[in-house]
């Protein structure tokens, strides 16, 4: 990442540890030598969060009727994110900063990251099903809405939030689109955009 792609750190998140210049989400999985490993998720902070709304990047309290999630083309579909929300602030340094949401990266890593992990004994998810190994990045979105229901994913077994239809304010996709054919996931490219929730 070059110097330009570094987003300028909102005074929310000045407390926050760095890492290569970026903020460390909350959430965010540490190994047992004291590293932080992004794209790791520590899963009882991730639990945490969506049962007492608390942000995931910052790991303040939720603004209620301010919430934003950070969504790929299938949860907006099914209106359920495997991720906690954040503060509106929060959600925008994370789509500048993030590599995956920023659209970046065009792929997921090669490795089972969770396997390595129980191996060194650190409690993460992530990806609760191993599908995203190697597989093409999927366009993510910022959705705002008022409040939410925190639910175990009946996709993944996972805890994750619901939004209602009504309590959705907006949708901003993020990053430039990554164009997928229908072998990838789903075929998700013929769903059409998302953002005409």
């Amino acid at each position: 990442m070059t110097a330009p792609d570094v987003p300028v750190i909102p005074v929310l998140l000045a407390a926050r540890p760095l890492v290569g210049g970026l903020v460390v989400p909350w959430i965010t999985a540490r190994m047992p030598d004291g590293r932080y490993r992004f794209g790791t998720v520590d899963y009882h902070r991730h639990r945490r969060a969506l049962r007492d709304r608390l942000c995931q990047t910052c790991g303040g309290p939720l603004d209620p009727g301010r919430i934003v999630f950070a969504m790929r083309d299938s949860d907006l579909r099914l209106l359920v994110s495997p991720e906690p929300g954040m503060h509106p602030v929060c959600a925008a340094y994370s789509a500048r900063g993030c590599p995956m949401l920023a659209g970046r990266l065009r792929h997921y890593r090669t490795s089972d990251l969770a396997a390595q992990l129980a191996d060194l004994g650190v409690t993460s998810h992530g990806d609760p099903t191993g599908s995203r190994a190697a597989a093409p990045a999927k366009r993510w979105h910022l959705l705002w809405a008022t409040d939410y229901q925190p639910i175990t994913n009946p996709l993944t077994g996972q805890p994750a939030a619901m939004v209602l239809p009504e309590q959705v304010l907006r949708v901003r996709p993020i990053g430039p689109p990554t164009p997928l054919g229908p072998a990838d996931h789903g075929g998700d490219a013929a769903a059409g955009p998302a953002s005409d929730i």
